[in-house]
């Protein structure tokens, strides 16, 4: 349950119990650690909310749902009593190897139902595979639900998994979904020798997301010698002083440093902008989407900052500007596109004038001469095409958001 799709999680647990009213729901994820209490007392069809990494709790839930332990013994569970009331257990401790975790059994999945979104890949099947937890960074708007300590699979157990995906599922493509893939360079080094070594980067392309202040130049080609063929960064915005408020811990220059470097290293960039960050001016958002052009990175991701529960900028809402709802479904980061207005907007802006700004952003990113002779010279396969259409249109009839940001 993210906060985004509460009401999509509320009604799937509204259809349980209607199929089978004994039917147990349990709900997990960033909004139920931060809000078990509050959704439980509110929501009648949900029956227990599990907080913080679920494997092992969810485990003996189910133990105690089969009466071979009692409820208040499981770590990690807010759960409802006989007359209504919500009870929270202790906490659950961290799992700290995560090599103990066995490899998700994907053979139990329709596998072929299953694909990232089309700008994350080109070639299909493409499969996603996550190597750590944990960030040890302190952005303002980014959830502290989870534990900061970073943890990271062993290079062998990730190798693995690769392993599996391209022989029993046929990957031409891996997509890791780490925030910080590239955290341990000592770790990268060795994962990338060893898929060298093994020959997979001939079988099997990758992609990942990262932070702009942990790469170089060195590294960025060893991932591409490695079959690393795209990276994702959280730039944010091209002004300093906004980047030091959100404390980001990076620096212009380093954003352009790895932009720079990624080009010579032959490694696609995306590039993922907010507007409306805050004490944020109109002047300095136009100078992010000026960034954003500037440095010229083959996607760009341009959303409206939203404070999400769990944040340090939720708690900070009402400092710069006015909190003006608590409907989890109008927290949108792509609302320049919906017909409501913002549920935050900094002191001195207003939603209309952001949300078109959003428009803006994309149009003058997307709609460049040299961006379209460049993207159609190296379309590869027909959803990509597809993506561009529809990208467009989107964009050019201020249509459904989503189009464009999937």
């Amino acid at each position: 349950m993210l906060t985004l799709m509460y009401t999509q999680a509320l009604n799937v647990c509204k259809l349980a119990k209607k199929v089978n009213s004994k039917t147990y729901t349990v709900i997990g994820g960033p909004h139920p650690t931060i809000a078990a209490s509050a959704t439980l007392q509110h929501e009648k069809e949900i029956d227990f909310a599990v907080i913080g990494e679920a494997e092992i709790t969810f485990l003996q839930l189910l133990e105690a749902m089969d009466g071979k332990r009692n409820l208040s013994d499981v770590d990690g569970i807010a759960y409802k009593t006989k007359t209504g009331e919500v009870r929270l257990t202790k906490p659950r401790e961290v799992i700290e190897d995560l090599d103990i975790m066995p490899i998700p059994d994907r053979s139990l999945l329709k596998m072929h139902l299953y694909r990232p979104s089309v700008s994350y890949y080109k070639r299909l099947p493409a499969y996603i595979i996550l190597t750590t937890r944990g960030c040890p960074y302190r952005c303002t708007f980014c959830s502290k639900v989870f534990d900061k300590k970073y943890r990271q699979n062993s290079v062998a157990r990730v190798i693995e998994e690769m392993e599996i995906l391209i022989e029993q599922f046929g990957a031409k493509e891996i997509v890791f979904r780490d925030d910080t893939f590239t955290m341990r360079w000592p770790w990268i080094n060795e994962f990338c020798n060893k898929v060298i070594e093994k020959g997979l980067y001939k079988k099997a392309r990758w992609s990942c997301m990262t932070r702009v202040n942990l790469i170089n130049l060195d590294m960025l080609k060893l991932m591409k010698k490695a079959g690393c063929w795209g990276i994702h960064f959280g730039v944010e915005s091209g002004n300093q002083r906004l980047l030091d408020l959100i404390k980001k811990d990076t620096t212009v220059q380093q954003i352009r440093d790895a932009f720079k470097w990624c080009k010579e290293a032959g490694i696609e960039t995306r590039a993922f902008m907010m507007l409306g960050l805050p004490t944020e001016t109109k002047e300095e958002s136009l100078q992010t989407i000026q960034f954003a052009k500037e440095l010229d990175p083959d996607w760009a991701q341009f959303t409206i900052t939203t404070p999400y529960p769990g944040t340090e900028l939720y708690e900070q809402a009402n400092q710069f500007g006015e909190l003006k709802s608590i409907d989890w479904d109008n927290y949108q980061t792509w609302a320049g596109f919906s017909d409501h207005n913002l549920v935050w907007v900094p002191k001195g802006r207003n939603s209309q004038e952001l949300k078109e700004l959003q428009r803006k952003a994309l149009k003058e990113f997307y709609f460049r001469p040299k961006f379209i002779f460049k993207k159609l010279i190296h379309i590869d396969n027909f959803a990509i095409f597809k993506k561009y259409v529809l990208g467009a249109w989107a964009i050019l009839t201020t249509g459904e958001g989503r189009a464009v940001s999937d």
